[in-house]
């Protein structure tokens, strides 16, 4: 472009030298016939020449100045349009930055209140052991206080998952394939999940990740147990599993990465969804949507904790009567 500016430059000036030349050509021919008009020619000439060329040095200027406009205009289009996503990706770091300190908070205060109930715990299940040894084993008390025992133990085990969710030390990884891994996860689901729900799983290629498979497992599990209650045990589940493209604005939403490539797990379903308050909440421990006795609130905390253990992220798109997608960014091993 620079270049073809650079000889169009020369235009004017060639034309007013061909009109000079011409004028004075014309001049001299009719010099000596006619030399008063001869005069008036030349002048006439030389005038046309001087302002041809500067009629087209004016337009060769015009036609600058619009171009540099115009590439003005483009780049700050692109300037206004890298800024904008600039401030979108600095929101939702933001946003993640605060739900990650929210939940760090609340998983170390459920740390401590877990840690001493515990403690509350195992003196009340060795009392009840102590008891049941005095009274017959076939008497009513002896039923009733295996009742209790076994309500203990479900208070145990709701404690771990606390601790689970508010524990931050190494985890043992190993090298996994994601597929064989899903597969194995939705072979152990298939007879607790309703005849009316069909789970479609695609997957184009063998992912390798260096995770846990058994914390994989439990991420599948909790997201697929959501969908199936959501759906009201009726409808389609559908998972995917694909590598994540450099250009993919999934990865904008990492606020790290650790890793030259990355897979995605996504899960969709045709449930009742989500308003935007609701997923704004949905990690938090203890909040559930699901009816008293039916949910812990603790399911998607967990799943949060995993996945960035894992050097992931977790992305939730969902609307009211449109279903809920659950996409799970996970780095790829290569």
């Amino acid at each position: 472009m620079q270049k073809r500016t650079t000889k169009a430059i020369w235009l004017p000036y060639l034309a007013a030298i061909l009109g000079i030349l011409f004028s004075i050509t014309l001049w001299y021919s009719y010099l000596k016939l006619l030399p008063q008009p001869a005069w008036i020619i030349l002048f006439l000439g030389l005038a046309l020449s001087l302002l041809t060329a500067a009629i087209i040095r004016i337009l060769q200027l015009a036609t600058q100045r619009a171009s540099s406009l115009n590439q003005a205009n483009q780049d700050l289009k692109k300037e206004i349009g890298e800024r904008i996503n600039a401030e979108e990706i600095k929101q939702k770091l933001e946003v993640a930055l605060l739900q990650g300190q929210k939940l760090q908070a609340i998983g170390t205060l459920a740390s401590g209140i877990a840690h001493d109930f515990n403690n509350i715990l195992y003196a009340i299940i060795g009392y009840i052991e102590i008891a049941r040894e005095d009274v017959e084993k076939n008497s009513l008390t002896h039923k009733n206080l295996g009742k209790v025992l076994d309500g203990c133990h479900r208070g145990q085990e709701l404690i771990s998952r606390i601790l689970a969710f508010s524990r931050r030390q190494q985890q043992h990884f190993e090298i996994i394939n994601l597929k064989s891994t899903i597969e194995a996860a939705l072979a152990l689901l298939k007879p607790t999940i309703p005849a009316s729900v069909l789970i479609q799983f695609h997957s184009s290629t063998q992912i390798m990740a260096l995770g846990n498979q058994t914390q994989i497992h439990q991420v599948l599990v909790n997201i697929i147990n959501n969908a199936v209650d959501a759906m009201d045990g009726e409808g389609e589940i559908n998972i995917e599993l694909a590598k994540v493209e450099v250009t993919d604005p999934l990865l904008k939403q990492l606020p790290t990465k650790t890793a030259k490539a990355y897979c995605k797990i996504e899960i969709s379903d045709n449930g009742h969804g989500m308003d935007q308050s609701m997923m704004e909440r949905i990690y938090e421990p203890f909040f559930t949507t699901k009816e008293v006795g039916k949910g812990t609130g603790l399911g998607l905390s967990i799943v949060h904790s995993i996945v960035k253990a894992h050097g992931g992220e977790i992305t939730v798109h969902s609307q009211l009567g449109q279903g809920t997608t659950f996409v799970i960014i996970l780095p790829e091993y290569q």
